[in-house]
């Protein structure tokens, strides 16, 4: 409470730039002119793994590579609210143009999340950050106790393509609860290979989470 009291009093002196041009015009980490350059895929599912549809709101590319980035590794924490927006924007779009009709009583949100060191590290768990806010917006729970890290892995991106499975066999435990009957929204910030997903969501269905729908930021 008093880190944010602190954070909210800076925001009043010194304007925040956008992560992209460095404009502080309006005060927003993505300003109005960088963001009309982003444009979403298409609201069908990019990826299927093990038969959940993958939904990717942008290529990791252009200004949304460089919001990614300054998020995950510049500290910039308060990205997860612009990177949150621009992905129930494209959910929005994603369910009306499949007849998805998600109600909030019987969905929940969690996301694939960080190894407590990584945490530690940085000092949050992004995908976790995004999860909150984009809950905000679509007014789901969330649940962030069914998925835990256990494996301090490398990163994917310095991992060789026929090594990621590898790297991250093993690394997440499921806590099954009581939302094994509910539409689980697993929310990811990039997909690529897939393995990451492909860990997750195979022990989530081994353990009875039979309803998942994924959404990453991009791909």
């Amino acid at each position: 409470m008093l880190k944010s009291f602190f954070e909210q009093f800076a925001d009043l002196i010194y304007k925040q730039k956008c992560v992209v041009c460095g404009c502080s015009k309006t005060n927003e980490i993505l300003c109005k002119n960088c963001l009309k350059t982003v444009q979403n895929l298409s609201p069908f599912a990019q990826k299927k793994i093990e038969g959940v549809n993958i939904f990717c709101a942008f290529k990791y590319d252009g200004n949304i590579k460089i919001l990614i980035r300054n998020f995950k590794f510049n500290r910039r924490k308060n990205a997860a609210i612009p990177c949150a927006r621009l992905l129930y924007d494209y959910f929005k779009k994603v369910c009306e143009q499949n007849n998805l009709n998600l109600n909030p009583q019987n969905a929940v949100i969690t996301c694939v999340p960080s190894h407590p060191l990584r945490v530690l590290k940085r000092g949050y768990c992004h995908t976790e950050l995004i999860s909150r806010e984009f809950a905000k917006l679509s007014g789901i729970d969330t649940d962030f106790k069914i998925i835990k890290k256990v494996k301090n892995t490398l990163p994917q991106y310095k991992v060789r393509a026929n090594q990621k499975a590898k790297n991250v066999r093993g690394a997440f435990k499921i806590c099954p609860n009581h939302a094994q009957g509910k539409t689980l929204i697993l929310i990811d910030d990039i997909v690529t290979t897939t393995a990451t997903l492909f860990e997750v969501i195979s022990n989530l269905q081994k353990n009875s989470y039979n309803d998942i729908i994924c959404f990453t930021l991009a791909c």
